[in-house]
């Protein structure tokens, strides 16, 4: 410590009541006497509320795309030297820029900084809640029918008429799921006579394609989804197993960067933040 400050420390300690040691615009150091076993203390006090406007910029911005993102960057490039890390980890990503971080223009403070909230879209939410699992056949049947918006590829008529069959057939047993050379499942119920429902058949494509948004802020991917049945004692249950999806989130985040780094103008680097 430096001796001029100890000086005025020493000082302070003979005083009765609190000393004030330095005063800058946004905090004082003030010394405040002990009395008796208690030991006297330096104390910070902030003075930046007392200021007709903040000496400085400062504070995080959570922000939910790449737009809002370089909007946020432009409007305070003032601020000081800006960097941008990126943590690529597809799991957990994260972008953070810091506005006034140390660089060329020398040391910054490093506390005005702005990131990206990855928020999930309610259909991928939807459609990540049944990955895996095996679904009655009316259940799985009333999902689709529900989101066959989301699907892109066969036609969403085709996926009607999956739909319509699995509804009507939900009282009937099914005697086999018959793997054709195309790839698709062909199911075969028998007939029902207490249901009124004849015999009959329909084959479900193997893999399915989904148009949709997984993340807030960003347009439609492609996402290859696996069709999964299982027959036990005649009964039929459904469901589906969504491919790729780390490949699919990995390129969400290169184009993420992509729109960043021509937006912002300013280099990326791979890393996480100084604390």
């Amino acid at each position: 410590m430096d001796t001029d400050i100890l000086a005025v420390i020493d000082t302070a300690k003979t005083a009765t009541g609190p000393v004030k040691l330095y005063e800058g615009p946004e905090f004082a150091k003030v010394y405040i006497p002990g009395h008796g076993a208690i030991a006297g203390k330096i104390e910070s006090v902030d003075l930046s509320t007392t200021l007709p406007k903040p000496a400085r910029k400062r504070g995080v911005i959570t922000v939910f795309d790449a737009a809002s993102f370089n909007q946020v960057i432009a409007d305070n490039s003032d601020a000081g030297d800006i960097s941008i890390y990126i943590d690529r980890d597809v799991t957990n990503p994260a972008v953070v820029a810091i506005l006034n971080g140390n660089g060329k223009n020398g040391p910054g403070w490093s506390d005005m900084r702005v990131k990206i909230a990855f928020r999930k879209t309610p259909q991928w939410v939807k459609w990540q809640a049944i990955d895996g699992k095996m679904l009655p056949q009316v259940d799985f049947a009333e999902f689709v029918e529900n989101n066959l918006e989301d699907i892109a590829d066969p036609p969403k008529a085709d996926f009607l008429e999956i739909v319509t069959y699995l509804q009507a057939t939900r009282s009937v047993d099914f005697k086999s799921g018959i793997r054709l050379s195309s790839g698709a499942v062909q199911f075969q119920n028998l007939e029902s006579l207490d249901a009124k429902v004849g015999a009959g058949q329909i084959a479900v494509p193997e893999t399915f394609t989904l148009g949709i948004a997984p993340l807030f802020g960003i347009p439609p991917y492609r996402v290859p989804v696996r069709f999964r049945y299982r027959l036990s004692e005649g009964k039929l249950s459904l469901g589906i197993k969504l491919q790729r999806v780390e490949d699919m989130m990995r390129q969400i985040l290169e184009d993420i960067i992509a729109k960043i780094e021509r937006g912002a103008n300013v280099s990326v680097l791979d890393g996480l933040p100084p604390a």
